[in-house]
């Protein structure tokens, strides 16, 4: 394990990041748009790409930036595909009990994955 992402803002991190997306992801004024992403990601290489730089651009990079936790491409790649299956459960197949979950259950269930993930 790398010394420097073990501390607690890689914790806070992946709190953060999870809570971003997810806000990202019930807006009412975002939320159509991500989950045609989402949704479109899993029949077009083109789509998950577009998905990719946006769950970059609008949750990774500020995220990380703020919080001065410096991670690999392939950590922050694994960190998406947290994301990513947890948008595809949540509001795309609408799994239950995840469908209808709290944010902060979610949260609390995800952000050890997410800080495995960064800690790798």
């Amino acid at each position: 394990m790398a010394p420097a992402l073990v501390d607690a803002p890689v914790e806070d991190l992946a709190v953060r990041l999870l809570r971003r997306f997810l806000r990202l992801c019930e807006s009412p004024r975002t939320r159509g748009r991500m989950v045609r992403l989402v949704r479109g990601s899993t029949g077009s290489a083109r789509a998950g790409r577009v998905l990719y730089r946006v769950i970059n651009r609008s949750v990774l990079n500020p995220v990380a930036r703020a919080s001065g936790v410096q991670a690999s491409a392939m950590k922050l790649e694994l960190v998406s595909s947290q994301l990513i299956g947890i948008a595809m459960l949540r509001y795309v197949v609408e799994v239950e009990p995840m469908a209808s979950a709290s944010i902060e259950e979610v949260v609390v269930l995800a952000a050890p994955a997410i800080r495995a993930a960064l800690q790798a």
